[in-house]
């Protein structure tokens, strides 16, 4: 039995979350102990940014873009940003940056074992693994949380190709391509891609939709996009890697003992699944509070909130129409004020042009039926 003082923190999950919070944790002078398997799934992090990332990351950056494009009805809608841009990191890399970082701090223990239990006693947490059990006065859990069946939900599967001329097909993130072929499930689907290199670059299947589907759909919709955009060349070749998730889309609720981090505690935004942005205030806010109930906050404001919320009504009740809305909102807004929306700095002003731009019957029976 390891028994833990009351100022030493335990985190059970060794994702993204749960090693930035470590770190901060670490660096705030606070004891802490990280409980769970190394995470090697390959994952790309991407984020809206006006300002500089931590410099940490700066050598996981696959790229930093003020334009991107979306797709639809065979057009190209490009936004051209002046004051953000959009950022992606390669997420296995930082991973395993953090671990060799945290595994050289003399106030951290790392603990790379499953969690089996975890129980709440009067006045601390028992998490019991394979080999023994931790006595911790303060839990952060940052698992993935469970959702119930028919929880609207991001589903994606992505691969990453080698392709000579994959500057020329992507020389900026394609966000959203909808010129594909849609299943007739209940679902809108999209294509999402990213340069990687100047000759490689990062497909990826998307649906928003209640259920899942097979991987071997978005697989295929995947390979139908690169034969349709690039020529023979990549088939011979295998993939540089491959990743997949499913992102809940909403609240999640947190039923296990401690308190919630990372996705559990709200760190994903609700309309469009991005976590890091969110992650990293939970993560300032704390750290400027001093408080460590702050990173199992929402970091939302109460007007993003409310928006996602009558957004994901309206995506519930007819998916189909997340294609017109997506593209509404490209069509209307400039690239800062898409990326202002998109990285919840925008005021009420900004909302109003927001919701001029979508369908309108949708919406005012979403916000009618509250």
């Amino acid at each position: 039995m390891i028994n833990q003082p009351i100022n030493e923190v335990t985190i059970v999950g060794a994702g993204i979350s749960g090693l930035l919070i470590s770190r901060h944790l670490i660096d705030q002078g606070t004891l802490v102990t990280l409980v769970g398997p190394e995470d090697k799934r390959q994952q790309t992090l991407c984020t809206w940014r006006n300002v500089q990332a931590p410099d940490f990351y700066n050598e996981h950056l696959i790229g930093a873009w003020s334009s991107w494009q979306f797709r639809a009805k065979n057009k190209k809608i490009i936004h051209q940003a002046d004051k953000y841009w959009y950022e992606a990191l390669n997420g296995l890399s930082l991973k395993r940056s953090l671990e060799n970082y945290l595994s050289e701090q003399p106030t951290f223990t790392r603990i790379q074992e499953l969690v089996n239990t975890v129980k709440k006693t009067k006045n601390s947490f028992e998490i019991n693994t394979s080999s023994g059990s931790i006595t911790s006065s303060y839990l952060l859990d940052s698992r993935p949380p469970q959702f119930k069946e028919q929880t609207l939900t991001q589903q994606f599967f992505g691969v990453a190709i080698e392709y000579e001329r994959a500057e020329e097909i992507a020389n900026h993130p394609i966000l959203m391509d909808f010129n594909i072929h849609q299943i007739d499930r209940g679902c809108v689907m999209f294509v999402y891609v990213i340069p990687l290199t100047s000759k490689s670059m990062l497909v990826e299947a998307t649906l928003f939709g209640t259920s899942t589907v097979e991987e071997s759909i978005l697989r295929n919709l995947v390979q139908q996009w690169i034969e349709d955009h690039c020529n023979a060349d990549y088939l011979n070749k295998s993939p540089i890697f491959e990743e997949k998730g499913i992102i809940p889309m909403g609240p999640v609720s947190f039923t296990n003992n401690g308190k919630p981090a990372g996705i559990a505690a709200g760190s994903a935004r609700q309309s469009s699944g991005y976590a890091l942005q969110g992650l990293e205030r939970q993560i300032n806010r704390s750290k400027e509070s001093n408080d460590l109930d702050s990173l199992s906050n929402s970091p939302y404001s109460h007007l993003s909130t409310w928006m996602d919320k009558v957004f994901l009504r309206v995506i519930r009740h007819n998916p189909i129409l997340g294609k017109e809305i997506f593209s509404a909102m490209a069509q209307s807004l400039t690239g800062d004020e898409f990326a202002n929306f998109m990285a919840d700095d925008f005021s009420f002003k900004d909302s109003l042009k927001i919701i001029r731009a979508l369908p309108k019957f949708p919406f005012i029976r979403a916000i009618l039926s509250e």
